[in-house]
């Protein structure tokens, strides 16, 4: 089992370990962020969601749509919007660095899966934010293996072989590098190691 650390990496903080979700708001700034989430993963984490100046549910649907909609519900001037945190998987934390980079704030993760948005800068622009504007990464990724693999069992086999799929196409990729191989050849290792075992 890999220990907890903290990693600095530049201007973002990643916190990873068993259990390192349980007091995350001080590492989050403290309580004043808005949380976008989803029903489960906010009552997986009700003190996250206690801490916020706002919840915002983010439901199905295209990144762009919900980032425009998450804009819409933030207004202008509450004050929250320097921080957006996503608390959920792929689409919610997608749409998060979305909101963020539309509003030139801070994204940060709590990831419910393995769909490894928090760890990019890759997402769609919130529709009708101009396709030049600056991406973002979460300023904070705070990743608990055990809140990551917290899905239902089918839907946490979808999830980890959607992060298989990553780490196989990662060294085929023209950003490939021999670091980011590494990782993503250890990484391969790892969750083929765990479908060969009877529980997750």
């Amino acid at each position: 089992m890999v220990r907890a650390f903290d990693w600095r990496d530049g201007e973002r903080l990643i916190r990873f370990g068993r259990g390192v979700a349980a007091d995350p708001v001080a590492a989050l700034g403290g309580p004043g962020y808005l949380l976008l989430t989803t029903p489960r993963a906010e009552a997986a984490l009700p003190a996250v969601a206690a801490a916020a100046a706002g919840v915002h549910h983010v439901p199905a649907g295209g990144v762009p749509e919900l980032a425009a909609a998450a804009l819409e519900r933030i207004g202008t001037g509450g004050g929250h919007e320097a921080r957006i945190v996503a608390l959920g998987g792929g689409r919610v934390i997608d749409t998060a660095k979305a909101a963020a980079a539309a509003l030139g704030a801070r994204a940060c993760a709590l990831p419910t899966t393995l769909s490894g948005a928090e760890l990019t800068r890759v997402h769609r622009h919130a529709a009708g934010v101009h396709e030049d504007t600056p991406r973002v990464r979460c300023a904070v990724v705070i990743f608990d293996p055990l809140l990551a693999a917290s899905q239902p069992g089918d839907e946490l086999a979808a999830s980890a072989l959607n992060a298989l799929g990553h780490a196989v196409e990662a060294p085929c990729t023209i950003a490939a590098n021999p670091v980011a191989t590494l990782a993503a050849n250890e990484a391969a290792r790892l969750l083929v190691a765990a479908f060969a075992r009877p529980e997750p």
